[in-house]
């Protein structure tokens, strides 16, 4: 049986170019420490799914070069406003969006 705890190292080594993965949270409680790493590993191609909304973690993936597809209902940062990276990337067609209303 695997480990029940590990590293965020080696977890984020589980996450390979091209997959797709679920964030949560969205400003208070979204995962910076596994993107950051994501980021870190070189990952790239990842599609992400933001459950329910994205912020600055999803901002910070976008902007990086971490992904290239994005499932949403929403991506800002609360009262900062739009996240720059994610409509950057948007506009510029670096992103294939799924809108969920």
């Amino acid at each position: 049986m695997p480990p029940l705890w590990t590293d965020l190292a080696a977890a984020a080594a589980l996450v390979k170019d091209g997959d797709l993965v679920a964030l949560t949270g969205h400003t208070k409680a979204a995962p910076m420490a596994l993107i950051r790493e994501l980021i870190r590993q070189g990952r790239r191609n990842l599609g992400l799914v933001t459950v329910p909304t994205g912020g600055l973690n999803v901002d910070l993936a976008v902007g990086a070069g971490l992904a290239d597809r994005l499932h949403f209902a929403q991506v800002v940062l609360e009262e900062y406003g739009m996240a720059p990276n994610f409509r950057r990337a948007v506009e510029q067609g670096i992103l294939a969006c799924r809108e969920y209303p």
